[in-house]
């Protein structure tokens, strides 16, 4: 399974950048993070897949490969990469797992904001810095004790961690899913218009 790395740089001024490889800028100080089992994790915008409106497509937990949860990122590393992007005009999704809530962002802009439900205990939503992988209009999702029909705006961005729909309760603004960021369907609807796969996903504390 392929290890990706990560150089984090830190020049003069403070300011965070990160970029794939060993190579930094002369003189500057790196942490080096080693990344097992985590396709997507650093590589954030590199997919190979194509939004699908298949209505037969479904994933489970099992056939993603992923690990249950992913290595935690450290938590400046997470404040670095927000910081990058609010220097950027790249459009961004920020999840906060103490407020539930979901952030549209276009650079230092927030565009628009839902509460969500993340994972509950036991089925954590991990912090990281992710991507949208995979897009899906409508899909099922299968698991040990659940199968569920007709998840509507599917966003995977970490194996089966994703950003969906929900029409099966009403609990936003609590943790109660198996790790996925679920919203109202309409919401939903809304964020997976404007996102595309390669679009970056923060999940932060």
């Amino acid at each position: 399974m392929e290890n990706r790395i990560i150089a984090q740089s830190k020049l003069r001024h403070g300011h965070y950048l990160f970029r794939r490889g060993m190579a930094a800028a002369a003189g500057a100080w790196v942490m080096l993070f080693l990344v097992g089992m985590a396709p997507g994790w650093a590589a954030a915008g590199e997919t190979d897949s194509a939004e699908t409106d298949s209505a037969e497509h479904s994933v489970s937990a099992s056939e993603t490969g992923s690990p249950k949860t992913p290595p935690p990122a450290p938590t400046e590393f997470i404040a670095a990469w927000i910081a990058d992007l609010q220097q950027s005009s790249e459009r961004w999704i920020q999840v906060d797992l103490s407020d539930q809530k979901l952030i549209a962002w276009e650079g230092d802009v927030p565009i628009y904001s839902a509460i969500v439900s993340t994972g509950r205990v036991g089925d954590w939503t991990p912090p990281g810095v992710y991507a949208v992988e995979t897009k899906y209009r409508v899909t099922s999702m299968q698991g040990e004790g659940y199968n569920i029909p007709d998840v509507p705006y599917v966003m995977y961005f970490f194996g089966s961690y994703a950003i969906h729909g929900v029409y099966w309760h009403d609990n936003f603004g609590a943790p109660a899913s198996r790790g996925c960021v679920g919203l109202e369907p309409e919401q939903a609807a809304w964020l997976f218009g404007w996102a595309s796969e390669g679009t970056r996903v923060i999940v932060q504390e």
